[in-house]
């Protein structure tokens, strides 16, 4: 087996986890979408042609989109399409996601973070020739606000001011450094708002282009809309007003097929790419006959596995209860459940290893006035860790879970708790005996607890119900009895995003790669709210969450490392697994660029 070493900047993303693919129509449309009176096509530059003989680029996924409307989707699947479809004003550096760098636009971020001046490139183009300006950047930005979602939520109170044709200004109330980052997201992709106004297209709740937009292109990326057949099926063609370099592959056909059918088409030639093995089965593809002709690419994602537990006592007086939460906290074993699981790491902390702000990003932290021989601070050989004893009170322990003084310079909160801490050991460890008392002093009598997930939906090539099952049993050695609840990822996902839903698992991936995203776990944030956490709930998470927000520059790490670790002691989320992801690609493949965000690069394959 061939395996290409991991670039660790490089990571695919798992999007919160969606319904299943939906569209209307199994027609074959015309590839540029619309047209506009008048119009003159411009020459494209492409720096190559694919041969029109050329087989198409056959990519094997599980879908997880409903809709082709760049601004609707918020899915892995559909990023990656519409990352294909539409160019953004920002992009990500493909040598480093981390990175934002210019996309259509050229900017300038005023110092204080409130204004962003953008001036698109000269003789932009839609696939049907007609020029971009501010006034698409506007209709699209503004219907993005108008349809609300979780488009909106990410740009928040942003404004947007035209100066000329091809020059306008973005403006936020406060400091919003992570905007260049967030322009960069498909569900952002600059629309023909010529060809979407003439299709039902409008700002406010009045839009009815969504199905249009699922059927046809309106944008100015390296592919166009060829047909979509139903849920199963979508054909890219290239794109021929494309001015950038030509894609590899002048056709790109993406299908909606389960992981085992994915093995199979692999091993078979029948696809080029598949997205969706787990690790074992990516090992038996490439191990049989012809191995030579496998590749299987591994890397460390950005996503987030955790456990939600739901803070309101209607939907689940037991996961609402802080007692019984802090048992499931002190009953977790990451580094098992991280060895259990092939190509996962345990997550510290809310925000993945990569992102600024990660826990085990950080420097290792240092006693107070303990020195080397340097004179300069050392780690401490016994670090400690705050926990919730059953009562409810708050001591400081150490490695082996016994009460010791508090040394660090640990302050009170608001409410006259103590502020957290980050020491050593980063990912939180384990404590039977604490976790069983705290269950002992919730009242807990052994009622069945329903861990829902979406069976349907794998989290990098992982199925979920693999996850499931490892969390249960670790959280029956506490003596809490876990009945997996599969549900159907159309299901699953309702309930969740209603807050109806009382234990479960999910996996989360950057909508941006700047760690302000994340603060959506937060009280009042858009994941926070589907558990039933709003402000006023702590008011120390509160303050840390205002903290990490307006953190600028090097207090950027050391705030959001804080804000985790309250999250991790006090919110209703417990993070599990950073996993890896894998591409499975067969010998027309030389490259596979992953991205975060939307995946793949389809435009990037070679």
């Amino acid at each position: 087996m061939r395996r290409r070493p991991a670039r660790p900047a490089l990571a695919a993303a798992v999007g919160v986890l969606a319904l299943a693919a939906c569209t209307t129509s199994t027609a074959q449309p015309s590839p540029t979408g619309g047209t506009t009176p008048g119009s003159t096509p411009a020459v494209s530059t492409a720096s190559a042609t694919p041969t029109a003989e050329q087989e198409p680029l056959v990519v094997g996924a599980v879908f997880d989109h409903t809709t082709l409307d760049p601004t609707r989707q918020f899915d892995r699947t559909g990023a990656m399409l519409t990352h294909a479809l539409y160019e953004t004003l920002t992009t990500l550096d493909p040598d480093d996601p981390t990175k934002v760098v210019p996309g259509m636009a050229e900017y300038t971020l005023s110092p204080e973070g409130r204004w962003l001046t953008m001036r698109l490139r000269k003789d932009l183009v839609f696939s049907d020739g007609t020029p971009i300006t501010t006034d698409d950047v506007i209709f699209t930005i503004e219907r993005a606000k108008g349809l609300g979602g979780t488009t909106a939520s990410i740009l928040g109170t942003v404004g947007v001011t035209k100066v000329d044709d091809r020059t306008f200004t973005l403006t936020s109330p406060g400091s919003n450094f992570a905007l260049p980052a967030i322009l960069a997201n498909p569900a952002l992709g600059i629309l023909n708002a010529a060809a979407v106004k003439s299709h039902g297209g409008t700002i406010g709740p009045g839009d009815d282009a969504s199905g249009y937009l699922s059927q046809h292109s309106a944008g100015s990326g390296p592919y166009v809309i060829e047909s979509v057949r139903g849920t199963s099926e979508v054909r890219l063609a290239a794109n021929p007003m494309w001015r950038g370099t030509a894609p590899a592959f002048a056709t790109v056909v993406v299908r909606n097929v389960a992981p085992s059918q994915q093995l199979d088409d692999i091993r078979t030639g029948a696809a080029d790419v598949v997205l969706d093995l787990s690790p074992g089965q990516a090992d038996r593809a490439a191990a049989r006959p012809p191995a030579s002709a496998v590749t299987v690419t591994s890397m460390r994602s950005s996503t987030l596995t955790y456990l939600a537990l739901n803070q309101k006592s209607a939907v689940n007086p037991w996961t609402a209860n802080p007692v019984f939460a802090e048992a499931i906290r002190r009953g977790i074993d990451r580094d098992a459940l991280g060895s259990a699981v092939p190509g996962a790491a345990p997550a510290p902390g809310l925000i993945p290893a990569g992102i600024v702000g990660a826990l085990e990003d950080l420097p290792a932290p240092v006693s107070p006035g303990a020195t080397g021989s340097t004179g300069t601070p050392t780690p401490s050989s016994t670090p400690s860790s705050t926990a919730t004893t059953p009562s409810g009170s708050r001591v400081e322990t150490g490695p082996t879970g016994s009460p010791t003084t508090a040394t660090d310079g640990t302050t009170t909160g608001p409410d006259g708790r103590p502020t957290p801490v980050v020491t050593l050991p980063v990912v939180p460890a384990p404590d039977l005996a604490a976790a069983r008392a705290a269950l002992r002093s919730s009242g807990y009598k052994g009622q069945q607890i329903p861990l829902t997930y979406a069976a349907d939906l794998p989290i990098q090539g992982l199925p979920t119900g693999t996850i499931a099952a490892a969390v249960a049993k670790q959280l029956g050695e506490v003596g809490i009895k876990v009945r997996l609840d599969p549900q159907p990822a159309r299901t699953a996902l309702a309930a969740y995003r209603s807050g109806r839903v009382g234990l479960s698992l999910w996996a989360w991936s950057p909508d941006y790669p700047d760690p302000e995203n994340y603060l959506a776990f937060g009280p009042g944030g858009l994941v926070g709210s589907r558990a039933g956490f709003v402000p006023g709930s702590d008011s120390l998470v509160d303050a840390l969450t205002d903290k990490a927000r307006a953190s600028v520059g090097d207090d950027r790490e050391t705030a959001y490392a804080a804000w985790q670790q309250a999250m991790n002691e006090r919110g209703p989320f417990i993070p599990l697994l950073q996993p890896s992801t894998r591409f499975t690609s067969g010998d027309r493949v030389a490259a596979v660029p992953g991205n975060p965000v939307w995946t793949v690069d389809l435009a990037r394959i070679t």
